[in-house]
């Protein structure tokens, strides 16, 4: 008789996850996504992060504006590659023990975008957290999606959805993903590439706001 409870509150639960509203949100003027409902947002500074948790995941969303001073100079393909290429070197720093996989270059609309994922051994279970980077409109943009691997089997297509969702104004082209003149020009005397220090804050936080919600479920 118990173990029929469970089976029932099990699909109770699928059911409710998989009739969860989303709904389209605009991070900026360029660029959209699909979240689900009750998520939080933060744009102060010039500094926007959003965070939003599905029945079997949790997404967040970043956006940082290029900077004079720590920006690299994009001004072709090649450039940004190295940026995006440059970008996962760091999170492998950083992620000691973890593992890279899955990377591959993909498109949105006529922009070019970074997949990734890093699968993390956290002692009580591998935790895998996808990425997409994508840089555009003097901005880099990250997308996450993490879910715990004892959660694949409800959680890959929630990724998959969620990613699936994320659009671009088509009136951009590969041209708006170089960073500007103005940016180039002032960046000549400085090559500390503040991007390179976003996947450690990333990486805290990311896990902060899992455990965080793990700890709410349990």
């Amino acid at each position: 008789m118990k173990s029929i409870f469970v089976l029932l509150a099990f699909f109770i639960f699928s059911t409710t996850s998989y009739s969860q509203i989303w709904e389209t949100v605009a991070i900026d003027s360029t660029v959209s996504v699909k979240l689900p409902k009750g998520f939080t947002k933060s744009d102060k500074d010039e500094k926007y992060s959003l965070v939003a948790v599905s029945p079997w995941g949790t997404i967040l969303i970043f956006k940082t504006m290029d900077d004079e001073l720590s920006t690299p100079d994009i001004e072709k393909d090649k450039h940004l590659q190295k940026y995006y290429d440059d970008y996962i070197k760091n999170v492998r720093t950083v992620s000691t023990g973890s593992l890279i996989k899955d990377e591959k270059d993909g498109k949105l609309g006529e922009l070019k975008v970074k997949d990734f994922t890093l699968q993390i051994d956290t002692g009580s279970g591998v935790l895998y957290r996808n990425f997409r980077l994508l840089h555009a409109n003097n901005a880099t943009y990250i997308f996450e999606f993490l879910y715990q691997d004892l959660h694949n089997q409800f959680a890959v297509p929630e990724k998959e959805k969620f990613f699936n969702s994320i659009e671009v104004n088509e009136s951009l082209d590969k041209t708006d993903q170089y960073t500007s003149e103005e940016i180039n020009e002032n960046n000549a005397a400085s090559k500390s590439y503040l991007y390179l220090a976003i996947p450690g804050g990333i990486v805290l936080i990311g896990l902060a706001f899992f455990l965080l919600r793990k700890k709410k479920v349990g």
